[in-house]
């Protein structure tokens, strides 16, 4: 009799799926409830474009302060899908896409490597852990930051295929909602994928005409400078606050207000070692004929998306997430004491919280861009693993 009962309530894998799939909706519906539901303002700042572009009303609004449109004219067209729900709805809608984006994006990152050196489940779970804070301040604000990771990652995905064409127009897909992708651009030129480049750049033409629908020819014209124009205007002075994170917030930060020279100078000469570092891994990567070595060169382009926009803040690192699988997956190749610090450097990635560090350490390492040393450390491993180790075939 107890074998009986034991048997019908063993449950089939599909069920024990669709269970699972439950209590995961319930879980996120209950984050979004509790944590994430009160703000979401970016995502109201799109929202509300939306709204506007189906008005043919003005995006671009001084007025509209700190939490002003600075996105294309086609991404308004874009998030006018949303306004086909109630706002509240809508937010919810994008919540739930960004969680789904996010976990596509991890376990795509995880499927495209080389050779798989760990579980899947061991990477993600570490590499989720590392960068939750990101992850975490992204949703909370209804960002777009995981869908273009996700539009990137599709695209190096396609690439990896061989459908260059496909490849583009996600590559296209991606710039319509911010310029992020062009670090791929001089990559894809080195490799010769001119496919891709025109494929990308005519889904860019193509979106910014879409806007035409609701401006016609002029007044698409006439949105688009405002585009620009807002864009020329709010930058400067947003590059060295306090939670801008590039590599020109770090060296404006540290260095003295009357030495920005230096500071200009120092961001130049980084910019330019790391430039021949990736050039290296490039030229040994095509010299030793390893098995997808495309995979580290976007790995270590994907850091650089946060830490040469001039607008990256402490979220945008969240473009690492391929970076951060990549390195997980490979940490025992590393000698002891590069291992140790790969660890050690994540610890700082992922633990460097207010509750954690405390309220004045916080403000210390927020206020002066300290995950930037980070993230060079991070690119540094890719170098040493490409330079000094053959990766498994």
């Amino acid at each position: 009799m107890p074998k009986k009962v034991f048997s019908a309530l063993k449950m089939s894998n599909k069920t024990r799926n669709i269970l699972l799939l439950i209590l995961v909706f319930l879980f996120f519906s209950f984050v979004y409830q509790y944590f994430v539901k009160k703000d979401m303002s970016d995502f109201g700042v799109c929202y509300q474009g939306g709204e506007r572009i189906i008005n043919g009303e003005t995006l671009y609004r001084v007025s509209d302060g700190h939490l002003q449109y600075k996105y294309s004219p086609a991404s308004a067209v874009f998030f006018s899908l949303f306004t086909l729900f109630p706002y509240e709805v809508a937010k919810y809608i994008w919540y739930l896409s960004e969680i789904i984006f996010l976990f596509l994006g991890l376990f795509i990152s995880y499927d495209i490597l080389p050779s798989k050196q760990k579980k899947k489940g061991l990477v993600l779970i570490f590499s989720f852990l590392v960068l939750v804070k990101f992850f975490g301040r992204e949703i909370e604000l209804g960002q777009v930051n995981i869908f273009i990771f996700f539009l990137l990652i599709m695209m190096v995905k396609a690439l990896l295929n061989k459908n260059d064409v496909k490849g583009g127009l996600f590559f296209g897909l991606s710039l319509i909602f911010k310029p992020y992708g062009l670090v791929f651009l001089p990559y894809f030129i080195l490799k010769k994928r001119f496919k891709s480049i025109a494929s990308g750049f005519g889904t860019v033409i193509i979106g910014l005409t879409l806007p035409m629908i609701f401006y016609g020819l002029r007044g698409n014209i006439v949105v688009l400078k405002q585009w620009q124009k807002t864009l020329s205007q709010s930058t400067p002075g947003l590059l060295d606050q306090y939670d801008t994170a590039s590599i020109f917030a770090f060296f404006l930060k540290i260095v003295p207000d009357e030495s920005r020279e230096l500071a200009f100078i120092f961001i130049v000469c980084s910019g330019l070692v790391i430039a021949f570092s990736f050039l290296w891994i490039m030229i040994l990567g095509k010299r030793e004929n390893l098995k997808k070595p495309e995979v580290l060169e976007y790995s270590f382009l994907f850091v650089l998306i946060p830490l040469f926009s001039p607008l990256a803040w402490y979220y945008n690192y969240l473009y690492s997430i391929l970076a951060i699988v990549f390195l997980i997956n490979y940490i025992d190749e590393f000698p002891k004491v590069l291992k140790y610090l790969l660890i050690a450097n994540f610890i700082i990635i992922g633990g460097s919280l207010r509750e954690v560090l405390g309220k004045d350490a916080f403000r210390f390492y927020t206020g002066y861009s300290l995950v930037v040393i980070s993230y060079l450390i991070v690119l540094f491993h890719f170098f040493y693993l490409r330079v000094k180790i053959k990766l498994s075939q």
